[in-house]
């Protein structure tokens, strides 16, 4: 990628050669501030790069694009982002601070803070910065009386935020005053946090991208902050949203190629397979199965101390989110309304997919007027629609949350998937835990957590509170049917799905079935379905009637009186014939045939045994044939042939019938 146009950020500029160094602790510093502070211009200082590369943005001599340079100190390399701070330019702002592990909050001494250095303090309290430096800029335009009254308006603003304690140091990009010292205290804040870094080793990959272009002789190049793990030359990877599925060809850190980038540093990557066209701002490339794009995400969220417009549910809001924003729909879980200060459980609808994982930071502001209003994290980036005030789901969301342990999370990741059956992944993704594997199998241990044979291959995880509750609503239901049908055994499997629809889709209310089948609950049977406790409330003459109904079967053979005959012989309990068949058929005594002719059980036994040995030369045999082969006549013959073929016993082809 050398021979053509820079693939990278910017060159580094430092007196030491970068190979007489140690490997170097990689890490994102970022600046924020308000427009004309001087933030260019001190990193300028600090590195020797002019980070306004855009011809607009040298002729207007303001930052529109976040621009980035190097500066090594050792132990430490950090890749600085210099971000905009016109009002106007927020959203690249956001975009920016993506990754980013400290941030040097620039205000010019001259100036003070203003708006846009309030609105930055209001976005940085969302993100997730570890560390704060504070930096005055043009101090040789004032005298010492003012440098202490603008410090001390620093600090006023700065109250309640991360910067509260920051190191102050006064600068000056003109006379060079303070720049030594400050690169002092950066590497001091840097050491301060290195034991808070992820390892990168073992994390899966992944980077927002925040450029996208083409260079002549490579083809397609993207840029970003890695904000997980590792990724090496040669390596596949996902683009996100879209899922497709490319090659790295090369890698670059700060023009630099490079075997491997890692979390913290800036790179340029060389893609093969794709056209910048199919790319742009927000996208995110990761290791294959890590991101999940999805329209629906659950947050704990914030509103801002400074603003004047409350949080409403179903409210229009635009997501900052990694390095792109988007127009969403925001739902409030526990009240209706949320107002400066609040904080609460809430759902972003977003208008299209979007990739996150659990505690990502995210940023909410209002298309009009252009303010930040909220800030907060990624509880669940890939979230079922959860209706208001639902107990059970505000439970497990609130597990979720960063002071609750890893196990607590795994637990309450489980519960929010209800039967989804999450694999692993889809856990890491949830809880930020690379290895949950260990922890689900305390969780089934304790029984907090179900692990259930669906089959020789299939088990299904299910939080325990889940599987009761969807226990008993299905309860609820199936002892409705019964009541109303004291003789029923069970009932026709799709009504009770109808009424259970609130709870899920039909595929997932027959895995609930046959989970709550296994647990001895239910039973299903040839699309039936009814409490197995519960049994037909039969009366003294119901009982006696059933007693002759099965001893008369069983004694006519395949002569049986047909339905209509049996409700006829039975007078005035002719309506109770039908159901009583069905208790008789429950209990494996008797097998409906049709709807008008029930056999004996040991007759239809007898029947198969004769037609085993009849038609085993395989020639087939006609309706006649096997009629005769029964001692029985066409009115028995019609409808035993039918019931053969349909549960296949037999098999018919054109006039003849097999053997299956």
């Amino acid at each position: 990628m050398n021979n053509g146009p820079p693939a990278t950020d910017s060159v580094q500029t430092t007196s030491t050669s970068e190979s007489a160094l140690p490997p170097l602790i990689p890490l994102i510093l970022g600046t924020a501030g308000h427009i004309d502070h001087g933030k260019t211009a001190l990193i300028h200082t600090l590195t020797g790069t002019n980070t306004d590369r855009l011809p607009e943005e040298k002729k207007r001599g303001i930052t529109i694009e976040p621009g980035f340079a190097q500066l090594l100190l050792p132990p430490f390399k950090l890749g600085i982002v210099d971000v905009p701070g016109h009002e106007k330019f927020v959203r690249n702002m956001l975009s920016g601070a993506t990754g980013m592990d400290l941030v040097m909050l620039v205000v010019a001494a001259d100036d003070s803070v203003k708006p846009q250095t309030l609105e930055h303090l209001d976005i940085l309290r969302y993100l997730d910065v570890k560390a704060g430096i504070i930096a005055i800029t043009k101090s040789d335009l004032v005298d010492e009386e003012l440098l202490e009254l603008v410090e001390e308006e620093i600090r006023e603003s700065c109250s309640g935020t991360f910067f509260e304690e920051a190191p102050c140091v006064v600068t000056s990009s003109e006379t060079g005053a303070g720049i030594e010292e400050l690169k002092k205290v950066i590497t001091e804040q840097s050491d301060r946090i290195r034991e808070q870094l992820p390892n990168s080793s073992s994390a899966p990959f992944r980077l927002a991208i925040d450029r996208c272009f083409s260079v002549d002789g490579h083809g397609t190049i993207i840029t970003g902050s890695v904000t997980s793990g590792q990724l090496q030359a040669n390596e596949q990877v996902m683009l996100e949203p879209g899922g497709q599925d490319v090659r790295v060809r090369s890698l670059q850190n700060h023009d630099a190629s490079v075997e491997t980038v890692v979390r913290g540093e800036r790179a340029a990557i060389n893609l093969a397979g794709i056209h910048p066209d199919q790319i742009h701002k927000g996208m995110e490339l990761a290791s294959k199965g890590f991101l999940a794009p999805h329209d629906t995400l659950t947050v704990s969220l914030e509103v801002t101390p400074n603003s004047r417009f409350p949080l409403r549910n179903h409210m229009p809001v635009r997501l900052h989110l990694g390095t792109a924003n988007y127009t969403a729909s925001l739902k409030l879980l526990e009240q209706d309304e949320l107002v400066s200060g609040q904080t609460g459980f809430a759902q972003l609808l977003v208008d299209r997919d979007v990739v996150s994982t659990w505690n990502q930071p995210f940023v909410l502001r209002m298309e009009s007027p252009a303010v930040t209003i909220a800030g907060g994290r990624i509880l669940d980036p890939c979230a079922s629609r959860i209706s208001y005030q639902e107990v059970q789901q505000l439970e497990f969301i609130q597990q979720l949350t960063g002071e609750h342990s890893e196990e607590e999370r795994v637990e309450a990741a489980i519960g929010l998937r209800a039967f989804a059956n999450p694999s692993p992944t889809d856990l890491t993704r949830m809880t930020g835990i690379d290895s949950p594997t260990p922890l689900i199998q305390n969780l089934i241990e304790s029984g907090d957590v179900l692990e259930i044979e669906l089959s020789n291959s299939s088990k299904q995880l299910v939080h325990i509170k889940t599987l009761e509750s969807a226990k008993q609503h299905v309860e609820k239901v199936l002892t409705k049917l019964h009541d109303e049908n004291p003789l029923g055994v069970n009932f026709d499997i799709a009504p009770v799905r109808e009424r259970l629809r609130f709870l899920a889709a039909d595929s997932v209310l027959n895995r609930i079935f046959s989970l709550l089948q296994k647990q001895g609950l239910l039973q299903v049977t040839m699309g039936r379905i009814g409490l197995k406790s519960r049994g037909p409330q039969l009366t003294k003459n119901e009982a006696k009637l059933l007693e002759l109904l099965q001893k008369q079967l069983q004694e006519t053979g395949l002569e049986a009186p047909l339905v209509k005959e049996l409700q006829s012989q039975a007078g005035k309990q002719a309506d109770s014939v039908i159901q009583l068949l069905k208790i008789a058929e429950s209990g494996g005594v008797v097998v409906e045939i049709s709807d008008q002719l029930y056999l004996a059980a040991q007759t239809l036994q007898a029947v198969k045994a004769t037609l085993k040995t009849f038609m085993a030369d395989k020639q087939g045999k006609t309706m006649a044939e096997i009629r005769d082969a029964l001692g029985t006549t066409r009115k028995y013959a019609v409808p035993l042939c039918e019931y053969l073929d349909r549960t296949g016993f037999t098999v018919r082809k054109d006039d003849l019938r097999f053997l299956q």
